[in-house]
Order: structure tokens, then sequence, then C-alpha cells
């Protein structure tokens, strides 16, 4: 204890291996942590009445009050053991110590400047008459400078004009609807003109688009035609068929007509996002129009309400997760959203003689997302009054949730994926609305410091400190009084990251001195570091007048919002900042590849042998055929005992392309039902798998997958397969090398997130279908007479040309067959995919001669896309993702380089070409798709089936290890050793048998079970003349008693003094009698 000044004592006491300092004060109550709801108060203790430890500690605690750490009052049940709260990181503490850690931390010096500079923000004074005036220029001005005019808005509308005539020539079918930013006159004067078609049921969306495309060619009227088009310097994208997308433009166009006000904010708020590039949604941003979203919802939540709220839960019937439901009746969801019209009882727009300022609206717009709306809590959705949880729609709590209004499910920030890119938001705000809350001079000086306002003797207005929507966190007050404690230089000083605070700051006063040289040419730097005014000059004999506003000026400057600092890049591809999705290493991409060394004759004898070798070694034989025919049957029979079906093989059983001790196909039809459409088949399934355990089978462990009716469709496509195989020879040989290649390098598993091995082959019959001259026909365009023949299954159509003497015939009069040898087809295959084919561009389809694109099949977002030839919505390719296509495409490349490459091995050729390590360069399969359990796609670990039966397992195994454990708090009573009892002992047991053996009782290892009790020989100091009497209990024979035999050089150990009793003892003995 040391004397301080001014006669206070300072102590020093250690708590929890920390010193903490103690001051003498007056008494008074101490209370330092805010009652959290449900959690009783404390009594109030006195100063006088604690010792010096928990004065120190008391104090202690009030020093981390000012940190933001707290103690609980209440104990959290997922941290039982902590202390404290830090309510800036939401980091629970464990104690005294782990605080002053925790308060080192970058982030919590992070968060603690962010505090700072949020208290200095809400400190700002109101703004002036002239500050609003001054505003209310600068927005005019921007909106006149970049936003579109009636000239411009009629110019767009001729073109849509023009080109609905020309495109109304040849499709009169089809008309232009204008959308986007142009109808709703948010628009810049360089923004894309946004057209959609509507066209007739009858015509798909893809077809539209194409037949527009090729009018506009061939006119050549417009400059250039991809997807967009160029029509006097103005970019025109057309759309098919995009309702909802007209449906919130019409809706954001008649909220401008109704509200003046609106364009000029949306667009100065546009600008404002362009200038600081987070309005490019390809880099991370979000799209353009949620900006005009979150204008209409600050002023549906102002405190007096700018835009009224046409939807809410005052309407009967109206629920907060449906778009088309009102007053009860159910609204025509087509392209025509339909009202019901109901007696007016209010006025739909609010009365304007009590209009607020566009520089104030500007203003708390800035304020409004900077310091006030809790940005990563709820939903900015314009459909109604009020906050709307992201727990209601179930979306998660991180970064940026905007609501489109007419498409409730689809997030339109959801390209903000990046928490950097969120944060830079963020700061912009808070540089923002630091720029326009302070006045600016227009010839130079920066903002207007304290001093200078005080000239005129004005009081500044006190500024509301209420901020109902963020700051409830934790139950910490925003008092303008309060003044945050930063961090010491000594704690700076400790610890690695002490400059953080020093950078920031240095990268802070860079980005002010940038903004003064923008603002002004002979302008001094601002003495505060941060551009803010000085809390202390504001707060204290500040005063204010109105300064004239031609003194004020504000520009809308790229430096001044961003400090020459952009944004961080993010891939939309991968995720990942750093590159753009141009460039992103997961997006497959066409590579330059080196040309290949000629073919030798020897080399090309090697590859045949090769192909050859792969079908001869792995197809099934004759015998194992008949096999599969014979379990066929012997299931049928047993199946019919309980379901009048039929079965059937399919897949690669009957296809052709079938290994040897592969699974067993099996298809169930019953009879009487052409379809399944009035069956239950996941009943009939469970109930077949019931039947199927039953059957003992035939000794030949083959697996069944038994599918009911849905695999009719599967028949038909067994049988094309089939067909296919007969035709060529090399047709087999290449799809059973395909599937060798595929398994050795571990991409033939759809169920692991890669491609089929029935993918493969239709990946093999494409390459051979398109091979100049094709080896192949294509079946399905083989028909007699201009109409394709109908077989409908399962509402498409399974018809393709399977009579193989006339596909023979037609092969054989072909004026320029295919004489390629199996080894040459093989190495033309790997280059074919690796050099020709565009997998972004093109659908592998083997319906059809004529290329595919991706664009007609509207497959665009998908890595590979192979089409189901039956199921043509089906595409075999759908669940592959871009790490997996990497991985398959590389394996390709690494085969094409391996097969094109001559080289002669030694006889082992299987294990040279079909090496794993070189053709996927020793990497394993990705598995980013699979679950962490069972490794199988199609679900989360947490809904895995394996799981759960690991889980029943676990569940066993902690029932049968608290049984080990109380086994191991058991001690013997006979040998005194622990981890048993006395009846389980093997003395015991050898004692038992030498007193049976003394009784003269036999002894044998029949099933049958006798417990002799009877009492130990007599010992000295016993009673004589006692006769030992024997109880037998006869047991069952399902309890006979394995008896473990002693050695018999063994002696037993004998019972200690301590163990003996002087009461006569009974010891139980067990004996196996046979009957």
């Amino acid at each position: 204890t040391f004397r301080a000044g001014r006669g206070r004592l300072l102590t020093l006491t250690w708590v929890n291996g920390v010193v903490l300092p103690s001051v003498g004060l007056k008494s008074g109550p101490l209370v330092c942590a805010p009652v959290e709801e449900g959690a009783e108060e404390k009594p109030v203790v006195e100063e006088g009445s604690i010792t010096e430890q928990q004065l120190g500690l008391r104090q202690a605690e009030e020093r981390l009050c000012r940190d933001y750490i707290h103690r609980l009052l209440k104990q959290s049940p997922e941290y039982p053991n902590y202390q404290y709260l830090c309510k800036l990181c939401s980091v629970h503490i464990e104690n005294i110590q782990g605080a002053h850690k925790h308060i080192k931390e970058k982030r919590h010096k992070k968060n603690i400047m962010e505090k700072q500079e949020e208290n200095e923000l809400r400190a700002l004074p109101p703004a002036s008459a002239a500050h609003l005036r001054a505003l209310d220029i600068s927005i005019h001005r921007t909106m006149r400078q970049n936003g579109i005019s009636e000239d411009d808005f009629g110019a767009r509308k001729a073109v849509v004009t023009t080109m609905e005539e020309i495109i109304r020539r040849h499709l009169p079918a089809c008309s232009l609807r204008l959308y986007g930013s142009t109808l709703t006159q948010f628009a810049f004067k360089t923004s894309d003109i946004n057209i959609d078609v509507t066209h007739p049921s009858s015509m798909t969306q893809p077809e539209v688009l194409i037949q527009e495309l090729n009018e506009l060619w061939l006119l050549r009227y417009f400059s250039a035609v991809e997807l967009a088009f160029l029509c006097s310097g103005l970019l025109c994208k057309v759309t098919a068929g995009n309702d909802v997308a007209c449906l919130t433009t019409n809706h954001l166009a008649a909220l401008a007509k109704l509200e003046p006000r609106l364009v000029p904010l949306v667009l100065a708020f546009r600008h404002w996002a362009r200038l600081c590039h987070i309005d490019c949604q390809a880099e991370g941003g979000i799209p353009s129009y949620s900006f005009a979203l979150m204008v209409i919802f600050f002023l549906q939540q102002r405190k007096e309400p700018v835009l009224p709220v046409y939807l809410g839960h005052w309407i009967e019937g109206f629920e907060s997760d449906s778009t088309f439901k009102l007053g009860g009746l159910a609204l025509v969801t087509t392209r025509v959203l339909t009202w019901p019209i109901f007696p007016l009882k209010s006025r739909l727009t609010f009365d304007l003689s009590k209009s607020v300022s566009l520089g104030q609206l500007w203003l708390e717009l800035l304020r409004f997302y900077t310091l006030e709306f809790a940005l990563e809590e709820y939903i900015i959705s314009i459909r109604f009054k009020g906050l709307l949880s992201r727990e209601m729609k179930n979306w998660p709590r991180r970064r940026l949730a905007i609501e489109d209004p007419f498409a409730l499910k689809r997030n339109v920030a959801r390209s903000l994926n990046s928490q950097m890119v969120f944060e830079y938001i963020q700061e912009r705000f808070r540089t923002a609305y630091k720029y326009f809350a302070c006045p600016q001079r227009r010839h130079g000086g920066g903002a207007l410091r304290g001093h200078q306002l005080a000239k005129h003797g004005t009081k500044v207005e006190e500024l509301d400190g209420e901020t109902p929507i963020r700051n409830k966190e934790d139950g910490v007050k925003d008092d303008l009084s309060c003044r945050l404690t930063g961090l010491t230089e000594d704690e700076s000083d400790k610890e690695d990251g002490g400059s953080h605070l020093s950078t920031k700051m240095g990268e802070k006063t860079l980005d002010t001195s940038l903004m003064d040289m923008v603002l002004s040419d002979e302008s001094k730097p601002s003495p505060s570091p941060n551009g803010l005014l000085d809390s202390e000059e504001e707060m204290g004999s500040v005063t204010r007048q109105d300064v004239p506003s031609d003194h004020l000026h504000y520009v809308f400057d790229k430096m001044i919002f961003t400090g020459g600092k952009p944004p961080t890049v993010v891939c939309s591809i991968c995720k990942r900042d750093g590159h753009l999705k141009d460039e992103c290493p997961e997006d497959f991409k066409k590579i330059e590849l080196k040309p290949l060394p000629a073919m030798t004759e020897r080399f090309r004898e090697i590859l045949d042998g090769l192909c050859r070798l792969c079908y001869f070694e792995l197809s099934p034989t004759h015998v194992e055929q008949q096999k599969r025919e014979q379990i066929l049957a012997s299931l049928e029979r047993f199946i019919r005992k309980e379901y009048n079906a039929q079965l059937c093989l399919f897949g690669s059983s009957k296809n052709g392309f079938g290994f040897r001790d592969s699974d067993l196909d099996i298809c169930m039809t019953l009879e009487g039902h052409e379809t399944a459409e009035m069956l239950n088949c996941k009943e009939i399934i469970e109930g077949l798998a019931k039947v199927l355990k039953k059957h003992t089978g035939d000794g030949h462990a083959h697996k069944r997958r038994v599918c009911v009716h849905m695999c009719v469709q599967a028949q038909h496509n067994t049988r094309m397969l089939a067909t296919y195989a007969a035709l060529d020879p090399r047709v087999q040989y290449l799809g059973y090398t395909m599937k060798v290649f595929a398994k050795r390098c571990d991409i033939g598993d759809a169920s692991r997130g890669s491609l089929s091995s029935y993918a493969y082959i239709l990946m093999v019959l494409y390459f051979l279908q398109q091979r100049q001259p094709p080896v192949i026909p294509v079946l399905q365009e083989i028909f007699d007479g201009t109409t394709v023949p109908q077989r409908m299954v399962d509402g498409w159509n399974a018809f393709f040309c399977d009579d193989l003497s006339d596909l023979v015939s037609l092969a054989s009069g072909s004026l320029n067959p295919n004489t390629e040898s199996v080894g040459e087809l093989w190495l033309g295959l790997l280059r074919f995919y690796t050099e020709e084919f565009d997998f972004k561009e093109h659908v592998i389809s083997i319906r059809q001669k004529k290329r595919l694109t991706t664009f007609e099949k509207q497959w665009t977002s998908k890595c590979i896309a192979i089409e189901d030839p039956f199921d043509l919505n089906h595409n075999l390719g759908a669940g592959v993702s871009r790490k997996m296509t990497n991985f398959i495409m590389k394996a390709f490349i690494n085969g094409r380089k391996l097969f094109g490459t001559p080289f002669y091995p030694i006889p082992s050729t299987e294990d040279y070409f079909f090496d794993s390590k070189v053709l996927t360069d020793g990497e394993l399969a990705p598995n980013d798709r699979c679950c962490r359990i069972c490794g199988k796609i199609g679900h989360y670990m947490k809904d895995c089936p394996k799981r759960r039966r690991l889980k029943k397992e676990n569940d066993k195994d902690e029932d049968v290890k608290e049984e080990e454990r109380e086994l191991k708090d058991r001690r013997c009573f006979q040998c005194g050793d622990p981890g048993h009892v006395r009846r389980d002992c093997p003395e015991y047991r050898h004692l038992k048998q030498r007193a049976a053996a003394a009784s003269g009782v036999p002894q044998h290892s029949g099933s049958q079970s006798l417990f002799l009790w009877s009492r130990p020989p007599m010992t000295q100091g016993s009673l004589s003349g006692s006769s030992p009497a024997h109880v037998v209990r006869n047991m069952g024979a399902s309890q006979s008693l394995p008896i473990p035999q002693a050695p018999a050089d063994g002696p037993g150990r004998t019972r200690q003094s301590s163990e003996c009793v002087s009461k006569k003892l009974l010891i139980p003995t067990a004996v196996n009698v046979q009957p």
C-alpha cells in the first residue's frame, strides 16, 4: 500500500495472477455490469463492507467496462465457466487475465476504433438550412449530369419500337416490352436498355432469342449482334419471359411517379455506389437496382414516412412469405399482376405540403444505413411495414440481405459473398456520411471546424441519441458524454500486433490528406486525423448560425469517398478474393496443348492390343451371363409369391458394357399398371426389401438393385446401347477402355460427385458419331418418312432404329466408311475432348448429329452438359462441381499426352498406361460436395444415414464402457484385485473346483449346471462334528457357465486374515453336468 496524491491510498492486489490497482474512494455503490433480462440483481455492496481484494476486483471490472467487457450476472448455459462477456466482439471470457489478453487482440482494437468512430459520427451536429441547400444543389447537379432526360427516355423507347417492328415481321406472335432502369428513369446516360420478349407458350425462350438474333443479323440493322445489340451507341440487352423483373420494374416505376424526390435520391445513391465501385456484381458487389430498393426502404421506415407501404399485416389474409395473396383471394401469377379493388379508406400517397428537403433526405439516408439500421440483423424489404428478421426467411445473419418484392426466395445481394467487401461498403457509408454531414467550404479549407462555427453565437441543437433499430446491442448506452478509453502505449508495445493501430491511423491520415487535396488547392491538412469535427469542441461551446449557402460546396468525387482505396476483388465462381472469374483457377478453360508426335505403326499396335485387352479381360463370360439369368428367374419366382410382378435385367448387365461381377440391375414391373402414377413406390420398395431379406439366394454374391416400373425407360435405354454395341466391335472396345480409364482415375462414381459410367459411355458414342467419317450413325435420326415415329415412355419419345439388319446394310453401303483402328480412335477420343469440344458452349447429345448448345438447353451454369437421350431434361453432368471438372479434364489432358507419346513399355502395358499417379498427377479426386462421413453426395453431414448408424453403435459402446467403468470401480473380495467381483474371480473358481472334488461330486462338461453351496473345510478353532451341508440348485441348460481350469502346479491364493470371518461361510461352486 502506497500513499497517493491528495491523501488517497493506492493498493496493489494480486487477483488470479494479475496485479490490480485499488484506489481508496468515497464510499458508495459500485455497479459496472448491466442487468440482463431474466437475471436477478445482486445486492448493492458498500465499499466499506468489502475487502481490499474485492475492491480491487471491482475497480478492475470498472476498467473493463470501458472496453465493453462486462461481468455476466447470469451464467451462460453454453459457457458455464466463463465470467465475462465482450459485447463488442461477442466473446465469452473466463477471467480478468483473459480479459486483458482479449483487449490486446487486433479484432478488439478494430472494434474499439469502429465504436469510437461511430460515437463521433453520432456527435455530429445537425445540418443548418444553408447546409441542406448546398446538399440540394449537389444532388440536383448530379442528377442532371448523370441521369437521363425526357429526350433520352424518348430515344430509348424509339429503339425498342424499331426493334419490335423488325421482329414482328418474322415473329408476329412476339412483342417487346421495356423494363429495367430505363423504365423507372433511374438510369444513367450510359446505362443499357433492357428489353424483354413476350412469346407464345409453344416457343421456348432460347428459340425466340436465337430467331431474333438471326433476323437482326440478316438485316444488318444493328452494328453488332451477340446476346446484346448495339444501336445508336446504346447497348440493348434482350431477354425472354423475364416476368419477375418486369413486375419489379413496374412497381418501382409507379413509386417514382408518386414521389418526385425518389428519382434524384436513387440517382445520387447509384452514382455514389458507382464511384465507390460497389455496384459491380461480377466483382463481388451488388446489382444496381438494389440501391433503388434501399432508398425506397429508407423512405418507408423513416419516422415520418415519405413513401407508404402498400402491404402489411393489417390486410386480411396477408402473409409475409407470400407474394400474391391478398384479401383471401388467389391472384394471377402470370405476366399481369391483378389486384382486387376495395373502396379507398385512406390516401395512397402522403401530403406533400410537409415535404422534407432533398438534402435532408440524403443526409438521413446515409445516417440510416451508417448508424441506425442493423444490416446484418434484418432484411431490406419494401413489401410491408415493419422490420423483417432473417429468422423468418431462414437467411444467414451475415452481410447484406435485400428481398426482391416479386421473388421472395431471392436475396438480391447474394452476389456480396465476401466479408471484406461488406466491411468496405460499411466504411464507404461512414466516409460519405462524415463528408456530407460536415459543412464543406467552396474555396478551400475543407470542413468547417468548431471554432469557426462558434463565432455566430447560436447553440448547437441537441442530437436525439435514440437509435431504436440498431443500438440495442447488449444493453450498451451510446451516451454522447461517454468517452472511450483506448489502449495505452504500454499495452500496444507489449504485443506483436501493436503497430496495428498506428497503421490504421496512418491510413486515415493519408485518406484525409487526399480528401483535402481534392477539396482545396491551398488548404492545409486537416488537424483531425479522421476528418471529423473534434467532439470536445462540438459538445462544449460550439455554436452555429446559418452559413451562406454559396460558401458551402459538395461534390461527388471518387477520391473523397474512397481515399484511393479500391474494394477487394472477389471471384463469382470460387468466392475467393484477389481475382475475377475470367482468371479463376477453378474455372476450366481450353488451354493451348503441345502438339503430339506422329503415331508409329508399332505404337498403334500397342494401343490396339491395350483396348482389346480391356474388353477380353473384363467382359462377362457366357457362363456368368447364364448365372445372371438364373438369379433373375429365381428372384422372380420368389417375388411372385408376394407381388404379381415381372422382372427383367437392365443396365450394364444387358447393354454390352458390363464388367464381371458387376451389379445386377433388375427392373420390376407390376402387371396391370402401365404407369407408376397410381402406385406407392416407396411402400412397395420397402415391402420388397423385407421380402428379399427372407430369400436365401443360391450362393452367388450379386448386389441386387430393384426399381419399381420407373425403370421402363431404362429398358429402352439399355436396348439402344446394346444396339450401338452390336453395330461395330470398336464401340465395345472403346467403351470398356473408357470405363477402365475412369475407374483408375477415380472419376467414375456419380455418388461421389463425378460422372457415372453411363455418362462416359454416352461420351464415347457421341465421339464416334461426330468422327469424320462417323463410326456409328445416330439411331434416333434413322426412320422412314418425314416425321419422327412416336414411342412415348414416361412423357418422352423413346424411339430409335433397332433393326440391326437394316443398320448393317446401311453401314456396308456407305461410300466412305471409317477404317481407323481402335487404338487410333482411343487417342482421337482423348484429343477430341481436350482440343476440339467446348464444354461451355456445347452439350453431349447422341440423339442428333447437329451440335446442341448449352444456351438452347439453358444449361449455361453447368460445367459439363450430357443429355440423357430419353429424358431431355436430365443433365448427367449437373452434379459435377468445378473442382471435379478440372480434375476430370486434367486426367484427359494427361491421358492425351500419355497415350499420344510413342513408348514401348515392358510386358505390363496396362500398368504403364493406366497409372493413376501419372494420369491425375498423384492427386486425389476432390470431395468438396461429398458428405464428410460416408463420402457420398446428396445430403448434408447432419442427415447422413451412416451417422445415425454410428450414433446407435456409439450409444451401445457408451453403455459397454459404462459397464466397464463400473467394473473398474469394483474390487474382488476373494483376491483383492480390482476390475471384477468374487463370482468372476479365477482363484475363486479354482477353489470351487477343489471343494467340489473334495465332496465327491463328479464334474462333467455338459450343458446343465449345478450350483453347490458348501461350507469350507473346518479349520482349527471351528466347531467340530459339523458335516458340510450341500444345497443344490438346478439351472437351465442355457445358463451353463464354463469353468476355467487352474494350473495343476499353481497353488491357490489363501484367504488373508482380514478376509476371514468367524461365522460359517457358504461358498458357491458351479459345475457342469451332462445328463
